[in-house]
């Protein structure tokens, strides 16, 4: 400050045009620097990457842009066309983390283009949260959950369990016609759907990408109608004026309609003989629904079994890790 104020003229003049001119000068290194604060850990953040794989490091690329080569052992979330890919790696001026965190043959669970990693058309990890978790045999290891830097370690299924299926809680309302189907997904996996029979309609969960029936679970399994079936005998007055009924049952499934659901079912669960009371209960604890009838209209049947013409209803449906 003494300085500056005893100098005069072109020498004042002169110091200021320096100034500018460092400044001028570290302004591009200072905005390009890395400044984010931290999003969460693995189970939060990594729904927010539009990729995510286990993989393993196969090749370390130091320099001014550096980069490591993984060889992807599984992909949990979006796609790849090749089991190699490169990803950009933190060079002090992009939001991502060291190569060396990454030693050359270890395995991991990375997120691989979420928010920070400032990407530009190719891969980058964002250290802007906890973007991957290092596998140790059958483990993952890191901030799984909870606080930052709260390191945790849990079985590798239960870790993709919980990121492929989080809770949820949904509720919605709907309209069906005779003869067409409806469907409505929810979760981040799953669809609701009511598919059309001969006489009405059945309820079916369905998971991305599978044909199992994840509902088909819901007891009971004979001597009853199960909740996942409405028909039109279901909503008279009077059931056994329908001789066809099933059962010879003296009422419908009860209002609302209950029915319960996993994507064990078809997998772990297979449906036949063998299912007792504990499988029913493992599918129960993973989610459940209700379907209420709200409004109906049924069509006129000379041997006392209406169809449905059509039909108004909510339904309420949760479940998760």
């Amino acid at each position: 400050m003494f300085i500056w104020k005893d100098m005069d003229g072109p020498e004042k003049k002169m110091a200021g045009v320096l100034l500018f001119l460092v400044i001028s000068l570290l302004m591009p290194f200072t905005a390009a620097a890395c400044s984010c604060v931290w999003k969460g850990p693995f189970l939060s953040v990594a729904r927010e990457a539009p990729l995510v794989v286990v993989g393993e490091i196969v090749g370390h690329h130091p320099g001014q842009f550096p980069s490591m080569d993984v060889l992807v052992l599984e992909t949990l979330k979006g796609g790849i066309l090749d089991s190699g890919m490169t990803i950009q790696m933190g060079d002090g001026m992009h939001c991502r983390p060291v190569m060396e965190t990454f030693p050359v043959g270890t395995r991991w669970i990375l997120a691989i283009n979420g928010p920070g990693a400032k990407a530009g058309n190719g891969w980058a990890v964002s250290h802007c949260g906890e973007y991957w978790l290092r596998l140790e045999n059958n483990d993952v290891v890191g901030s799984i959950d909870g606080e930052m830097n709260q390191v945790k370690k849990i079985p590798l299924e239960r870790l993709k369990s919980r990121f492929l299926y989080p809770r949820f809680k949904e509720n919605f309302i709907g309209r069906v016609v005779a003869g067409k189907p409806y469907s409505r997904p929810f979760g981040s996996r799953f669809v609701f759907a009511l598919e059309p029979t001969p006489d009405g309609w059945q309820i079916s969960v369905r998971e991305f990408g599978r044909d199992e029936n994840l509902a088909r679970l819901t007891p009971p399994f004979h001597f009853l109608p199960n909740p996942r079936e409405i028909e039109g005998w279901h909503l008279l007055a009077n059931p056994s004026a329908c001789a066809r009924r099933p059962y010879k049952a003296d009422a419908g499934p009860a209002n609302p309609r209950r029915f319960i659901f996993s994507p064990d079912v078809g997998k772990s669960i297979i449906y036949g003989s063998e299912i007792g009371e504990a499988d029913v209960k493992k599918v129960e604890s993973f989610g459940w629904g209700s379907l209420k009838i709200e409004k109906f209209s049924l069509s006129e049947a000379k041997d006392g079994c209406p169809k449905i013409e059509w039909m108004d209803f909510s339904v309420r449906i949760e479940g998760g890790y």
